[in-house]
This record gives structure tokens, C-alpha cells and sequence, in this order.
């Protein structure tokens, strides 16, 4: 089984809480997928590279495929799921303190508006969105907007910030959580019955 970290703007696999949540979820025997990113903060990302670099280093997702996306990762992760050809759906997606929308011009060909929220929502069996508070980088309400635009569980925290700390065990416990929970996957089964 693997999990998928994908580390989010200016930043690296080797910053936050990458290094300590990739080491204690090997222990626990997973493999753990960390691809390296070109997101420069002097220029506009070029997204078909980084496509290109996803697909490179992760390869065709797979039906047990954990993705854990934290900032723009989660973005990033997002429009991975709209781009590549899956022969399988994931079993979660977590999107970590992910912007719905961005003020700097050269992020903004990254944001919802260019994605198909229909579509997306039933390109993994499970999204969670989690996110602070106390964010002082992102606003919980763009969380709140996620959450409900995938259909997905919202985890609301507090005085965890933007997860830019080293350690998160909430993370890693959802990670072990989704992972050892059955999962009976009934298409449509978490939207509203407009017939009972």
C-alpha cells in the first residue's frame, strides 16, 4: 500500500512535516512516495511539467493508493486526479490546509475554477479536508469551500496553523485510520437521496 505526500509551494519533501510523517509511516510498513517538485516562487509554475513530474514519480495510481496533499500539494493533487489516466480509484485523497483560491496572478491557472468538482469527487472512494483555525496563511473557510464542493469529511482544527511544524500526529492517525477502516464502496452513496 502506498502513501502519497505531496509537499506544497516553496517547499520540498525534505521541509515540515514530510521528513517525521514519511519516516513514521514506513515503520509502520508502508511505502511512502515523496515526489520533488519544481514550484519556484520566482515564476509561474509551468503545470505541464509538473504533471509530467507527478506522472514520472508516482506512476498510474492505484486502488490503495493513499494521497496526501498539504498547501498547493493539495492542488496540485487534485488536478493530477483530473489529468491521469487511472486504471483504479484511490482509496483517499487528504487535502492539508489547501487554498480554494489564490491573489498571486502566477498561481491562479492552479485553482478550482479550472477543475470539474462533479468530476473530481468520484476520481478517489474518499476525500478528507483537513484544516486550522488558526491558518494564517489560508482561511478555514476555503477548507469548508473544498469539503463541500468534493462531497468531502471536513476536520476542523485548531492551532495547528498552516502544518508548517515537523510533527502532526493527527495526520499520521488518519492516514492509519483510513487505511485499516473497510471500506464498502457503493457509487453515490454519500450524496443526499432526492427520492426517499
Amino acid at each position: 500500500m502506498r502513501i502519497i505526500l505531496i509537499h506544497g509551494f516553496n517547499a520540498s519533501p525534505d521541509m515540515n512535516f514530510h521528513p517525521w510523517l514519511r519516516e513514521q509511516l514506513r515503520e509502520r510498513g508502508f511505502e511512502v512516495v515523496s515526489p520533488r517538485l519544481q514550484l519556484p516562487a520566482d515564476q509561474e509554475i509551468d503545470l505541464p511539467v509538473v504533471m509530467e513530474d507527478l506522472k514520472q514519480q508516482i506512476g498510474h495510481l492505484k486502488g490503495e493508493d493513499v494521497v496526501l496533499g498539504h498547501s498547493l500539494g493539495g492542488l496540485l493533487a487534485l488536478q493530477y486526479l483530473e489529468a491521469v489516466e487511472m486504471m483504479e480509484t484511490p482509496r483517499a485523497v487528504i487535502l492539508v490546509a489547501t487554498p480554494w483560491k489564490v491573489s498571486r496572478p502566477g498561481l491562479r491557472h492552479l485553482f478550482f475554477d479550472d477543475l470539474d468538482a462533479d468530476v473530481l469527487m468520484w476520481k478517489a472512494r474518499e476525500f478528507v479536508v483537513v484544516h486550522s483555525k488558526d491558518d494564517k496563511l489560508v482561511p478555514l473557510d476555503h477548507g469548508r469551500k473544498l469539503a463541500e464542493s468534493l462531497k468531502a469529511r471536513f476536520i476542523e482544527r485548531d492551532g495547528d496553523d498552516h502544518y508548517m511544524a515537523a510533527e502532526y500526529p493527527i495526520l499520521r492517525d488518519l492516514i492509519v485510520n483510513i487505511v485499516e477502516t473497510p471500506f464498502a464502496y457503493a457509487p453515490g452513496m454519500s450524496l443526499p437521496n432526492d427520492f426517499s
